[in-house]
């Protein structure tokens, strides 16, 4: 049953592929193609489907073949899919002939501006930025600021506890006061060669010494209150009123973000080409569209034992407060120039036995045919090379399909769309 209806399909295939074509156009001819193809899929397919039909109602097949002749279907079905993948892959295929020409995309050989740079990374720092602890132990009796605000230099910011000082300044003074009428009386009969020089030094030392104990006092009193370092904004406050604060144990973390310092580690293998002076540009992963150029203001003068590598440091203004401390910036120094490059992309550049080489387009008699050229290659970046040698001026290197191409093979050009 199955070979009559495949007969019968043939012959009305035949029968529709005899038909005359016409005037029809190429499209018209290319739809009606595509059409029959459809049609010779689908009856296979039914066929398939009148297979399984079959084996289920015919009683002399086992039981047990029923699900073999069910997989063969589905196999079957698998096939005729594939194969008309196949045959629509063949309808794109671009006929040149009695030939189908690969299409390969070129680039002509001008000279052009070619850049190479080294790539470091940096993190960004305040210039101005401290955390700020007091000079002596006390407790915090006032906070002045609050988080977030903005504060001159030299404006108070906390005070702690003064009372036992002041206490002390008060007895200090009193004595001093009586230290002073003491030795100006006996600085007066001193003078007149009247009393005893003991007793006049003895007033002098001890006038002179309360004065020092109050000038210490008074600068313990100065130590008790926290001022602003320079002008910049309260960024958090990590104590409490009442709280003990502590020398080496911070009180404010206080920062200025109209300047920043950019710190980064060079490989040691770049120290002959970077130098103090040198634009660099900085960028940020959080700011895409934010680019900087600045001078290397600092060199380190050692090289890192452990990494191999030497410190670059770069200064930068921030007016808008764009840039926050501690995100990572992406430094490019350039260390070659030149406008005058044969640069070609690196993924056409092919290796053999011989060294590196490209294909380029040759025109012979109308055709385009593939040759083999073996270059010289310089530096890389961004995906380009440099070519040293072996390179011509308009020469037409294949930049795409240059991995179905062989030397002697004819080729179709076609735009090189990037």
């Amino acid at each position: 049953m199955r070979k009559i209806i495949t007969i019968i399909s043939i012959v009305i295939l035949a029968a529709c592929n005899q038909q005359p074509t016409g005037n029809k156009t190429l499209t018209e001819l290319r739809i009606k193609r595509d059409s029959l193809q459809n049609q010779k899929f689908n009856i296979e397919k039914e066929l398939n489907k009148i297979d399984t039909e079959i084996a289920v109602l015919d009683s002399s097949i086992n039981p047990n073949d029923i699900k073999i002749v069910k997989q063969i279907a589905t196999q079957r079905n698998r096939i005729v899919a594939v194969e008309a993948k196949i045959r629509k892959l063949e309808n794109k295929m671009t006929a040149r002939g009695h030939k189908t020409l690969i299409p390969v995309a070129v680039k002509n050989i001008q000279p052009e501006l070619f850049n190479h740079y080294i790539i470091t990374y940096g993190e960004v720092e305040a210039k101005n930025y401290a955390k700020i602890s007091s000079e002596m132990n006390g407790r915090i009796q006032q906070i002045h600021v609050s988080e977030g605000v903005f504060v001159k230099k030299g404006d108070l910011l906390v005070s702690l506890n003064t009372d036992a000082i002041e206490k002390q300044i008060t007895g200090v003074k009193s004595n001093l006061e009586l230290a002073t009428k003491t030795f100006n009386k006996l600085d007066i009969l001193w003078k007149e060669n009247i009393g005893s020089e003991i007793e006049y030094l003895s007033a002098k030392s001890k006038k002179e010494a309360l004065e020092s104990q109050l000038a210490t006092l008074y600068a313990q009193k100065r130590m008790s209150q926290i001022v602003a370092p320079f002008s910049g904004i309260v960024d958090q406050i990590y104590l409490k009123k009442g709280e003990i604060a502590s020398p080496g144990y911070p009180v404010i973390e206080f920062v200025n973000l109209n300047k920043l310092v950019i710190k980064a580690d060079v490989s040691e293998t770049h120290i002959e080409k970077i130098r103090k002076g040198q634009l660099v540009e900085l960028s940020f992963s959080s700011l895409p569209n934010y680019k900087i150029k600045t001078p290397i203001i600092r060199m380190s003068k050692v090289i890192n034992s452990a990494s191999r590598t030497f410190e670059i440091e770069m200064e930068i203004d921030n007016p808008d407060e764009k840039i926050n401390p501690n995100i990572v910036s992406t430094i490019k120094i350039n260390d070659f120039s030149s406008n005058k490059a044969f640069v070609i992309p690196s993924l056409s550049i092919r290796k053999d036995i011989s060294g590196n080489y490209v294909y380029i387009v040759n025109n012979k008699n109308d055709k385009n045919i593939v040759a083999k050229k073996y270059i010289k290659t310089g530096l890389s970046f961004d995906e380009n090379t440099l070519v040293l040698d072996g390179l011509d001026l308009n020469d037409m290197v294949i930049v795409k399909g240059y991995h179905l191409v062989s030397s002697g093979v004819e080729v179709n050009l076609v735009e090189n769309k990037k």
